[in-house]
């Protein structure tokens, strides 16, 4: 059986969208061969259970730091691995975390290139990371998986990547995990009025809450008074402008964030929801676009990207620079049950592209055959 071994020190303390995509790929790989996690030590209960086939390499808890753990991928990390140990490694954070060589066969997954396309999201230091250090080390990998086509044209453009070097690979969704509600179980729900519902990190301006309360804002009043708007996610760079904006809405009442919320909980909060909003200005997949589907739930999204790939004909689609349009798609959904209904049909549709276990073996055909 084969032995891997994978880098987690991009795993953010599991609350991030690499978090999930290094959750399910490890659980789906563990499967069929031996892995070794690279992984903080205080991350380690994480990966507890999933596999009698994991093992840890644990390293300190400094590498949390950004530069830190750069550095070590970079300029330690090669020199660490044993080539007899390992039939190949996977960095599923490409564009975070690389090495400045690769001591054996290498398999890198890209999510995005959202740097190029949002302005003010990083320092000049980490963009030039991103622009200049990423694109020089990514090519000597020996292969690249992009989560969406998206994500493959913006290689070509902005890192002069060839078309055939790179392989989509899209992202999965767990349907037995993300599933409709077969009864309602609102007693459990921290809310308890209906709500629209969005899932992301609390990030300004790139996730764009900002565009997306004052698109609430817009809604009758009637409407407002049946349904609460809720976001569900950590606090990241720039969230305090938009808990600011919040906080001094005439609709802050209505207006609830829930933090954080764990895995186990999340699918609740999905499948309750009246509908689904995803407002991003830019993203590599949109995770949560798929997991509202699968869910049950009609999803109205951002026209940019990849999320119009993501929901095909089962979402309806709005300008994310328009609070105005944004708020027209709300209406349009919440008024018309029939067509709520509609939406999620093709949604079930839809999600089917998206599958896990599919993703997991089209790495182990592509790392068997690099």
């Amino acid at each position: 059986m084969q032995k891997v071994l994978i880098s987690a020190l991009a795993y953010d303390g599991g609350k991030s969208g690499i978090a999930n995509y290094i959750d399910n790929v490890v659980s789906q790989l563990s499967k069929t061969m031996y892995i070794d996690i690279i992984v903080n030590e205080d991350e380690v209960k994480f990966f507890e259970g999933i596999s009698d086939k994991i093992s840890f390499k644990i390293v300190p808890s400094h590498l949390k730091k950004p530069l830190h753990s750069v550095l070590w991928h970079l300029f330690i990390l090669p020199f660490k691995i044993n080539k007899d140990e390992y039939e190949w490694m996977l960095l599923p954070a490409g564009n975070r975390r690389l090495m400045s060589f690769y001591p054996i066969k290498t398999l890198v997954t890209m999510h995005d290139l959202s740097q190029f396309n949002v302005g003010k999201k990083y320092d000049i230091f980490r963009m030039f990371y991103i622009k200049r250090v990423i694109p020089f080390f990514l090519k000597r990998a020996d292969k690249i998986f992009t989560v969406s086509q998206n994500t493959a044209d913006d290689m070509v453009l902005h890192y002069s990547m060839k078309k055939e070097q790179l392989t989509v690979n899209y992202n999965g969704v767990n349907k037995d995990y993300f599933a409709p509600a077969t009864s309602l179980d609102k007693d459990l729900l921290k809310v308890k009025k209906p709500y629209i519902l969005y899932v992301s990190r609390i990030e300004h301006p790139g996730k764009n809450h900002l565009n997306l309360i004052k698109a609430y804002e817009k809604l009758p009043l009637s409407y407002k008074d049946k349904y609460n708007l809720c976001l569900i996610g950590s606090d990241w760079n720039g969230a305090q402008a938009v808990h600011e904006y919040a906080d001094s809405s005439l609709d802050a009442k209505r207006i609830k964030f829930l933090g954080y919320v764990e895995n186990s909980e999340l699918p609740l909060y999905y499948r309750n929801a009246s509908v689904f909003v995803f407002p991003s200005f830019y993203e590599g997949f949109g995770i949560p676009v798929a997991e509202a589907m699968a869910s049950g739930v009609a999803v109205a999204a951002s026209n940019t990207s990849s999320l119009p790939e993501v929901g095909g004909d089962a979402a309806l689609y709005f300008d994310p620079e328009s609070a105005e349009n944004i708020s027209e798609v709300m209406h349009k959904i919440l008024k018309d049950k029939k067509y709520r209904q509609n939406m999620q049909k093709m949604g079930y549709k839809q999600v089917k592209k998206f599958d896990w276990k599919i993703h997991a073996k089209i790495i182990q055909k592509i790392a068997n055959s690099a």
